[in-house]
């Protein structure tokens, strides 16, 4: 790890607790080198009797998102807004850069862009030099893809419902070199984790030599044991690749821990953080055996220092990259426990108040270990299209349907800013549908 100041150096309790307002919040953040904004600044936390008021608090962290009034926004599964500080970061660097575009003044990214990294090894329990900052989790995927020396003689296992960038890319990668491509289908009612477990288990071979899954699935809402699934890859000498997609920023995450070779993200989702800014992690012992997916400047310097030789790519937007701490430190701020169990809750109630309606198919398993923050459920009607208007329209409910099996999959995604009162409103949109 490297010296940089980081957040989780905090007591995060004793840092919330001692929160009285504007100014205790400032000189907080301060101490990180990363003051927040001043909507945040203005945001004093709560706490009563010397423990924290969660409502309270979570009312106050909503103010901080920049949704339309009455806007219910249930699709971070896809797309979530940007903070207040993320978006103020990014607009005063900007600002900076375009009113003075020289070297000279941009010089300072080359310097906080380890900050950046280092705050995002801590946040996933990784080493300052396996985090590269890519443009999202499509392009990590590619870069991982891409990059391993595979054969005719191999085999890659990954799961059916992957998302398309790591699910159709293998095939396209495939045909290009000859790998076999192998598809594991999971129970689409699964009762425990090894009903998960046993079709990988099956799948895997001595030519096996990638298993690539989804942490959790866009598809379904279900969540595999990544680290039992890891465990079970690295006995056989198995790379393995954890798309974080849908739980970067939703989980409180251990990638040495899970041990994983390789995990991609967004900061566009869970985050919300800045868009078009991603994170790949590379195991420190499996940088070697990764090509690089594009060379360009910088190449002789980044080219031996880890995971960043997978970033080499080209002029970027420096300020969405520096934001992304700012969306870390919020978390960070928070609690990355504390996000998930909110985040948890949340879904847990909407389940609840869908499933009292009955009338209702689910597809996301309700057990905790087999899902996160997505709930998805069957709706009898042909018509997707219908059901994402009316809620749009009618509730101003913003999620996503789409057609199977001859009726309508829902997914409701809820994050942080989304209160309890919005998530009856949602449920008033599905009743009005049954």
């Amino acid at each position: 790890m490297s010296n940089f100041p980081t957040l989780r150096d905090i007591d995060r309790r004793k840092f919330l607790l001692g929160l009285t307002g504007a100014a205790g919040l400032a000189a907080a953040s301060n101490a990180y080198g990363q003051p927040l904004s001043k909507s945040a600044l203005d945001l004093p936390l709560a706490a009563t009797g010397g423990q924290i008021d969660e409502n309270k608090l979570w009312a106050q962290v909503k103010t901080l998102f920049p949704l339309r009034p009455g806007l219910i926004h249930l699709n971070s599964v896809n797309f979530a807004p940007s903070s207040k500080p993320v978006i103020e970061k990014m607009e005063a660097l900007s600002r900076s850069v375009n009113g003075d575009p020289s070297f000279e003044n941009r010089f300072k990214f080359e310097e906080s862009i380890e900050s950046v990294r280092d705050a995002v090894a801590v946040m996933l329990g990784a080493d300052h030099d396996e985090i590269a900052i890519t443009r999202n989790t499509s392009e990590g995927n590619r870069t991982v893809i891409s990059g391993l020396d595979l054969g005719p003689r191999d085999e890659v296992v990954i799961w059916d419902q992957n998302h398309e960038s790591n699910n159709i890319a293998w095939d396209v990668w495939a045909s290009r070199y000859g790998f076999k491509v192998v598809r594991v289908s999971t129970p689409l009612q699964p009762k425990t984790p090894s009903d998960l477990i046993k079709p990988f288990r099956q799948a895997l071979n001595a030519r096996t030599k990638v298993l690539a899954f989804s942490h959790v699935s866009n598809m379904s809402g279900i969540a595999l044991p990544a680290a039992e699934l890891c465990r079970i890859a690295a006995k056989k000498g198995i790379l393995t690749l954890v798309d974080g997609a849908q739980t970067f920023g939703m989980m409180n995450l251990d990638l040495h821990e899970m041990g994983c070779d390789f995990f991609t993200g967004s900061a566009h989702k869970w985050l919300a953080g800045p868009h078009e800014v991603g994170v790949l992690y590379v195991r420190a012992s499996r940088v070697e055996r990764l090509w690089p997916s594009m060379v360009t400047h910088n190449w002789e310097k980044m080219a031996t220092t880890g995971a960043r030789k997978f970033e080499c790519l080209g002029q970027r937007q420096d300020g969405r990259i520096d934001a992304l701490k700012v969306a870390v430190d919020l978390h960070n701020t928070l609690g990355y426990e504390r996000v998930e169990q909110r985040i948890r809750f949340l879904a847990t109630y909407l389940r609840t108040a869908i499933a009292a309606l009955g009338k209702v198919d689910f597809i996301t398993p309700s057990q905790p270990e087999m899902s996160a923050g997505i709930v998805m459920f069957m709706l009898n009607t042909d018509n997707p299209r219908g059901v994402m208007e009316t809620f749009y329209n009618k509730y101003n409910v913003s999620a996503v349907s789409y057609p199977r099996s001859s009726k309508s999959a829902v997914r409701f995604s809820p994050n942080i800013y989304v209160t309890t009162n919005e998530l009856d409103i949602a449920v008033k949109a599905v009743s009005a549908l049954l």
